[in-house]
């Protein structure tokens, strides 16, 4: 009950309230929740191939498809945004030469060049979108540190989507 966010907290069992189980509720006050898509802000991305969920080739989508980016100057800052972007924190690694598999379709990205700060990879300088001279044993692949989870569980319950519901 009485639940006082200021946003900079990590899970919801860091902000204040009354304590567990103080409350004078009834599930008509339940709390819901909308999420933002994981991914955002920037263009979709997904990792792809790798031993676990937060490694792999790295794959982003754009106009609709999906592709991949060019290792060409790909390094540890490039990796950092793209774990950052996916909600993953902590060290990340940078992988060359198609290591999580070659990808197929279009290269969307080459020449990435992230600062390690941006928030999303599309907003690291690079060529343009399609714009590259690279083969799919070029892909670039990441691997990331894996999410901390929060000290409480939490689930979200009778959404129309998986990442809407009363908390």
């Amino acid at each position: 009950n009485n639940v006082s966010c200021n946003g900079s907290e990590t899970s919801l069992d860091r902000c204040p309230f009354n304590g567990w189980g103080i409350n004078y509720c009834g599930h008509g006050n339940d709390a819901g929740v909308v999420c933002q898509d994981p991914t955002q802000p920037g263009v979709p991305l997904r990792l792809v191939g790798g031993p676990t969920p937060s490694s792999g080739r790295v794959e982003v989508q754009y106009k609709g498809q999906w592709g991949t980016v060019c290792d060409n100057s790909w390094d540890v800052n490039d990796a950092t945004v793209v774990c950052r972007q996916l909600g993953y924190n902590g060290t990340a690694r940078s992988f060359l030469n198609a290591v999580f598999g070659r990808g197929n379709g279009t290269i969307w990205m080459n020449y990435v060049n992230c600062a390690g700060s941006e928030s999303s990879l599309d907003q690291c300088p690079f060529n343009g979108w399609s714009y590259n001279y690279c083969l799919h044993n070029d892909d670039a692949g990441v691997a990331c540190e894996d999410f901390v989870l929060p000290v409480a569980p939490l689930r979200l319950v009778g959404g129309s989507t998986p990442n809407s519901g009363r908390v």
